[in-house]
């Protein structure tokens, strides 16, 4: 089930082009591209004639013609030639989304359209400023809601991360957690003091073998979360220090597929830059490296699930994060859909 008056990344905005791009958002079946006017348009992929998917047909000036018998469409999905018939019927159209360009991203509203605002999308990593920027995204083989999940609940970290960006598991146990309600969703703040510094912070960062760490997380209902992590030396964080060492922002974009699959968008903008000498050569694959990890396991778990009764799962201390997570989501999808439940919330 999934919230659909709201925002949802398609794609990036490299992936769209004058090339029909086909991509599943929410079950349904979407093409997008920018037409002959350089105008991006989001329409639905099933031709109303025999029902052919218009992302094998071809970019024209106004939209896209069928690649089957050469209907075309226009960016608001009406028909606007039909070959060999003067007359195009009133049911010649196919359904399109509202979709916006912002920042790295081309955004979607998979809901009524009358309800979408612009002004709903949320702000991210900030450009320039020193903070360089990269984006990747994920094809998962799970639910989007086990993906939002998962970075509701860091103490997989020392676990799962336990060689790359994990402290112990003593350093998890003991860490600070405070979570409160937003007017858009929820938030919450994990603070590990005095704890071992990740094995690749050590070849990278000017800190000692004992760091502070924090991870602010901003849960957007439905699918989207900030989040804002850094680490300074043990006892500078609670004398205010949030600069010197690890500082991130990233945007975290869960899109759904359908119910056992999604798109994992996410952007991370690196602040520690700012402290390197120009010129330094910089890689991503580290950041992408690590979420293939919660991939791989978030797939596995979406494997374990077929058939099975999630009321049998149980909660624990670390899941306070995500427990009001759910309840968000819950309260969002109730707002559409009041005779229904979500599968698998608790």
């Amino acid at each position: 089930m999934f919230v659909r008056n709201a925002w949802y990344v398609a794609a990036t905005r490299q992936e769209v082009s004058n090339k029909p791009l086909a991509r599943t958002l929410l079950n349904e079946p979407v093409v997008l591209f920018l037409n002959g006017q350089a105008e991006i348009c989001a329409l639905e992929d099933r031709c109303c004639h025999r029902g052919a998917p218009l992302s094998l047909g071809e970019v024209t000036s106004a939209g896209v013609r069928c690649g089957y018998h050469g209907m075309e469409f226009d960016r608001s999905g009406r028909c606007v030639d039909i070959p060999g018939q003067e007359r195009i019927p009133a049911r010649a159209a196919v359904k399109s989304y509202p979709v916006v360009a912002k920042g790295d991203y081309v955004w979607i509203w998979m809901g009524a359209a009358d309800k979408a605002d612009a002004a709903d999308i949320v702000d991210y990593p900030p450009e320039g400023d020193g903070w360089p920027r990269a984006n990747d995204m994920l094809h998962l083989k799970a639910s989007y809601i086990m993906v939002l999940e998962n970075l509701m609940d860091l103490s997989h970290l020392s676990y799962l991360h336990r060689t790359s960006i994990g402290s112990s598991e003593n350093d998890s146990a003991k860490a600070s957690i405070d979570v409160r309600r937003t007017d858009r969703g929820m938030r919450f703040l994990r603070v590990m003091r005095n704890a071992d510094a990740p094995a690749n912070w050590t070849k990278r960062y000017p800190t000692g073998p004992k760091v502070d760490r924090w991870s602010d997380f901003e849960y957007v209902a439905p699918s989207t979360i900030k989040q804002y992590s850094g680490g300074v030396n043990a006892g500078e964080y609670d004398a205010g220090v949030r600069e010197g060492a690890h500082l991130v922002r990233t945007l975290h974009a869960v899109t759904p597929e359908t119910e056992k699959s999604c798109f994992y968008f996410f952007n991370k903008a690196d602040g520690y830059a700012r402290f390197e000498p120009p010129g330094t050569e910089r890689t991503w694959k580290s950041t992408t490296d690590v979420f293939k990890e919660d991939a791989f396991m978030l797939e596995q778990q979406q494997l374990r699930m077929e058939n099975f009764d999630e009321g049998r799962l149980m909660d624990i201390n670390t899941d306070v994060a995500r427990v009001q997570m759910i309840r968000v989501l819950k309260e969002r999808l109730s707002q559409e859909q009041p005779s229904q439940e979500m599968a698998g919330a608790k």
